[in-house]
């Protein structure tokens, strides 16, 4: 799948900025270069490693919503790996948020999402902005598939404008034992990510996605970061919403 044209010269064109605003997302294929999908890949498995050292230390199986074995969320440590930082503030993320956010954008959220083989379970429709809970500017989240995505090991789905009716917060609804968050019950099902390693899944932080359990015999990686065009506090005070790592600044890049 994918929203390619020749209308500019970089990976992402003015189509996918017309499908951004009108639709809430877009799909670009193969924009990650080999040489930062690589770091992706080694960047994730060391995660992994240190996220189990941390159950072992605290003699659990489940921290918020990673599940050892079956499910991992890796939030804020794209310090902690040598060279992912390269990938966070490179060219291609630049060119993202100019193309979503605008000219000024700062690193609010990195995560790595991945699925053990036969073992990954789904994660609910939400808005990444349910998470949050609170009004604020809206951010761009961009999903990379550091593995082939497809429905048999739990892609990514998003639900259009279009299709879902809304453009604002809702409210969300925590599931007590997985901790997810779910903000539409509706029946649509979503548009899935089929795509191969490399791609980028581009969505607003207002746009409802889910994603799949994976039922195939290897692990499904993806990367997500995510960046916002202001610090987001929390509310009433002057305490960090997560990160707010100054990325650009007027269209020209305050962090490489």
């Amino acid at each position: 799948m994918s929203t390619t044209t020749s209308e500019t010269l970089g990976p992402i064109t003015d189509a996918h900025r017309r499908m951004y605003e009108e639709e809430g997302y877009f799909i670009v294929e193969r924009a990650i270069p080999e040489e930062h999908l690589q770091i992706l890949r080694d960047s994730c498995d060391r995660l992994i490693e240190l996220m189990h050292e941390e159950m072992d230390r605290l003699g659990t199986d489940h921290i918020h919503i990673s599940h050892r074995g079956k499910r991992y969320h890796i939030a804020k440590q794209y310090r902690q790996v040598p060279r992912l930082s390269e990938y966070v503030f490179s060219d291609l993320m630049a060119e993202v948020c100019k193309a979503t956010i605008g000219e000024t954008a700062f690193l609010f959220y990195d995560q790595y999402v991945a699925k053990a083989a036969e073992q990954g379970i789904s994660f609910s429709w939400h808005q990444d902005s349910g998470y949050l809970g609170f009004p604020h500017r809206p951010y761009v989240t961009v999903w990379a598939a550091v593995d082939d995505m497809t429905i048999e090991n739990g892609t990514a789905y998003v639900l259009p404008y279009s299709q879902v009716g809304i453009r604002t917060l809702v409210e969300h609804v925590r599931d007590p034992e997985t901790g997810d968050k779910t903000g539409y019950f509706g029946k649509e099902p979503g548009i899935p990510a089929i795509v191969p390693a490399g791609s980028l899944v581009v969505f607003s932080s207002l746009t409802f996605h889910s994603s799949g359990a994976n039922t195939t015999n290897k692990m499904r990686r993806a990367y997500v970061t995510q960046y916002s065009p202001e610090p987001i506090y929390k509310p009433g005070t002057q305490e960090l919403m997560h990160l707010g790592v100054p990325f650009l600044q007027g269209g020209q890049y305050v962090t490489r």
